[in-house]
């Protein structure tokens, strides 16, 4: 940061779009360019963090009080669920599953999958998307029901995709479960761990 501001363009507005421009290139964002709207976010938190003389000169000459757009900059960055870590959680839409951005649907994965890795890069990683249809319906055809047939094919079906025309889940006995369905092998563990009755023998066989 003293390295940068000490630079040869030696006018603060020039330092700072500097700052910005390596910001932009680091994060390949432009959530920054934004001046030209009121943003919520400026009312809510940038200045309520200062002293009302410091907003005052801000408003006065914005070219002379460089920290208090710095701090919006960061801030657009830090709320932002697509480039910063989702501060700006979009409240209107959380009534509805259906609207709530992926980002945020690894909290809902850990709800009824606790300790399973659904995190960018991992094996269910995938399965976010589809993980929106299996909440819709999931406490009464999963949840008041687990370990059941009728909750196995649920979540297969929904959760993992798989034609309800392809899928048949049935018991054998009290320790045997017959799946016939095409579920790929990455999936078996979090079955097993997550689906499955403990102790049940699992015999996949084709639909």
């Amino acid at each position: 940061m003293i390295l940068l501001f000490n630079k040869i363009p030696v006018s603060l507005e020039r330092k700072v779009a500097e700052f910005v421009n390596i910001v932009k290139a680091a994060y390949g964002s432009d959530f920054y360019d934004v001046e030209g709207t009121r943003w919520l976010g400026d009312n809510l938190t940038t200045e309520s963090l200062f002293p009302q003389w410091i907003i005052q000169n801000y408003k006065e000459d914005a070219d002379n009080v460089a920290i208090v757009q710095l701090f919006k900059s960061y801030l657009r960055w830090l709320f932002s669920v697509e480039y910063g870590y989702g501060a700006a959680i979009p409240w209107e839409n959380m009534s509805s599953v259906q609207k709530v951005p992926e980002k945020l649907m690894l909290g809902f994965a850990d709800f009824y999958f606790p300790g399973a890795d659904f995190s960018s890069g991992s094996d269910l990683n995938d399965l976010i998307p589809n993980l929106k249809k299996f909440i819709l319906l999931a406490e009464q055809n999963y949840v008041n029901n687990k370990g059941t047939p009728k909750a196995i094919k649920y979540l297969l079906t929904t959760l993992l995709g798989i034609s309800q025309d392809s899928c048949t889940v049935q018991t054998g006995s009290p320790f045997f479960i017959i799946v016939r369905a095409n579920v790929p092998e990455k999936y078996k563990t979090f079955l097993n761990t997550y689906v499955y009755p403990a102790g049940s023998i699992v015999i996949y066989e084709a639909p």
